[in-house]
């Protein structure tokens, strides 16, 4: 019985055949791979790779203040400080067109985060957010002049008079931006950012506007960079800060 193979190549498999090793043959083996061609797009997927690192470590940032492993100290100090990046970095153009919105980068890179997704879409850490009297108060340098303390007194056993003299110097600063007409994202957030983290250092107790400055807040982080307020909104927003500064000196 004459042996029959079990394949027998055709015309048409031949040719691609031919063509499919042509192909592999074209592309050695031994070159690494790049995602990028030009310096350009070098430095956008770098910065791409940053704002995924960001996340990731805003996620065990986050975890790691719920579980009470790090400090409320050390959360704001942190938390801050990847905010600050994370922003800056979505100043560039280019990657914030190639980033578009934090929904898009998490469907794009298959992102399960929600502590750090919800934090970013707040904009704030959670101290400055719902602020709570520490359990144990940093206690002030020897060079810093406490703040006189009383049974009624809202100020931490931290306070000091230059932190309530910052707090001051920033709701003046903040109010003078808006009197000189600055309405844009990439200008008024930081601003009230570091307006409200002066005042979680010198109180953590409630008052009259205080909430509004952090809706205020969530609102300007919701906006793009360049993305400005209306001129109804500006005088609201003035009006709203004002009136916080008002209940804050009461507290002094």
């Amino acid at each position: 019985m004459a042996y029959q193979q079990p394949y027998a190549p055709t015309s048409y498999s031949s040719a691609s055949f031919s063509s499919s090793a042509a192909l592999r043959s074209s592309v050695p083996l031994d070159e690494e791979v790049r995602l990028y061609r030009t310096s350009a797009q070098r430095d956008l997927y770098e910065s791409l790779a940053e704002i995924y690192a960001i996340i990731v470590t805003l996620d065990f940032v986050e975890k790691g203040y719920v579980k009470d492993t790090i400090s409320q100290a050390q959360y704001t100090t942190i938390c801050s400080r990847l905010l600050a990046q994370y922003s800056t970095i979505l100043k560039n153009q280019d990657v914030a067109n190639e980033f578009q919105d934090l929904d898009s980068f998490r469907r794009q890179y298959d992102i399960e985060y929600p502590s750090a997704i919800a934090r970013l879409r707040v904009g704030i850490p959670a101290t400055v957010e719902n602020p709570i009297e520490p359990s144990h108060p940093v206690q002030p340098e020897p060079s810093s002049v406490t703040a006189t303390q009383s049974n009624s007194s809202s100020i931490s056993p931290a306070a000091s008079a230059r932190a309530a003299a910052d707090a001051t110097g920033n709701f003046i600063t903040f109010m003078d931006a808006l009197k000189l007409n600055y309405k844009a994202k990439d200008q008024l957030h930081p601003l009230l950012g570091e307006l409200m983290l002066s005042l979680n250092a010198v109180t953590t107790k409630d008052f009259e506007g205080r909430s509004k400055i952090v809706e205020w807040l969530i609102k300007l982080n919701g906006m793009k960079a360049t993305d400005e307020i209306t001129d109804e909104e500006a005088r609201e927003l003035l009006f709203d800060v004002d009136h916080a500064y008002k209940s804050f000196y009461k507290t002094l």
